[in-house]
């Protein structure tokens, strides 16, 4: 059996700064990079998007991800499961640094976008691809056809999704908020 690792890398105690990184054997997910939103927005005039990465880690805003550089393994895919900034608004200062695809649902797909598009440091160039997030439990022929699938959950934005990946003999399910 594979080695499994689930690291809290932002968000846990808080609200804001949520990034989750699933560690399979050498394969690594990342779910979610936030911005914790009371960090930023202290004055009215703070350009988030002018603002480099080093200096939102440094007060707090978003995650410090300096711990997956002690994580043995390569990013193959970044999975947000849903568009508030919470769970959407680092992307644009962080996902640049792991090459790997950018996966939403639709809506929050095209949320991403328009933080990648207003970003003004970081040029974002991760592929954006959308999955459709489907309702109950998926049969284990449906699940056997992807190593990853979304399922739909309850949430104030539309919509909201938990993650689930196929394990070497089993499948674990992401929480959505």
């Amino acid at each position: 059996m594979k080695d499994i690792a689930i690291i809290a890398v932002g968000g846990y105690n808080e609200i804001g700064r949520n990034m989750t990184a699933i560690r399979i054997g050498k394969d690594i997910v990342v779910m979610d990079m936030g911005i914790r939103l009371d960090r930023v927005q202290i004055h009215e005039d703070t350009d988030v998007e002018s603002l480099h990465a080093a200096d939102l880690i440094a007060m707090g805003a978003i995650p410090d991800d300096s711990i997956m550089n002690s994580i043995e393994g390569k990013v193959r895919a970044i999975a947000c499961t849903h568009g508030h900034l919470d769970h959407i608004g680092a992307i644009s200062k962080l996902a640049h640094k792991y090459h790997a695809p950018i996966i939403a649902t639709p809506f929050t797909a095209d949320l991403i976008h328009q933080e990648i598009k207003s970003e003004k440091i970081f040029g974002v160039n991760n592929p954006l691809k959308t999955m459709n997030a489907w309702y109950g439990m998926c049969s284990s022929v449906q699940r056997s056809r992807n190593p990853e699938s979304w399922s739909r959950h309850s949430h104030p934005t539309s919509p909201a999704s938990g993650l689930s990946l196929r394990l070497p003999t089993r499948w674990a399910e992401g929480p959505c908020s």
